[in-house]
């Protein structure tokens, strides 16, 4: 094999991959997560109490996904109004399910703030996708 046929293969391979919303939204939800969790541990370097941390994390995290979860992910044509209601609305859900479970994680188990947010970022996410993909961004028949 040589290196074109590599090259062109894993080419492929990527443009298989992104054809899958799954996948698509693997991706951009975990960058998302990465640069919110940066965002909640820059809080906390700072002395931010965790629960201010984390509404400001929130706060810019939220204007920067959606345009990603709309184009890229979703790939809606919907309008732009509806799809950031509908979407705010799922997003707003996920955090009160997180601001709920976190101070659970960190006053009751006494668990670090940042791993809290982890492990309510892995929960939230199927539920986040499935509100996503049938509510926020959901094709009209």
């Amino acid at each position: 094999m040589s290196v074109n046929d590599s090259g062109s293969a894993i080419a492929n391979l990527v443009k298989r991959l992104l054809a899958r919303q799954e996948i698509r939204y693997l991706l951009v939800a975990g960058l998302t997560s990465l640069f919110y969790l940066l965002l909640v541990g820059a809080g906390l370097l700072l002395n931010v109490h965790y629960f201010i941390a984390i509404l400001i994390a929130q706060a810019i995290t939220i204007l920067c996904a959606f345009p990603f979860y709309r184009a890229f992910v979703f790939q809606s044509t919907s309008g732009l109004r509806g799809d950031f209601i509908r979407f705010l609305s799922v997003w707003l859900s996920g955090m009160v399910a997180g601001l709920v479970l976190t101070p659970l994680l960190v006053e009751i188990l006494r668990w670090h703030p940042l791993l809290s947010q982890v492990v309510a970022i892995g929960l939230v996410s199927i539920a986040s996708f499935l509100g996503h993909r049938f509510f926020s961004f959901r094709k009209k028949e």
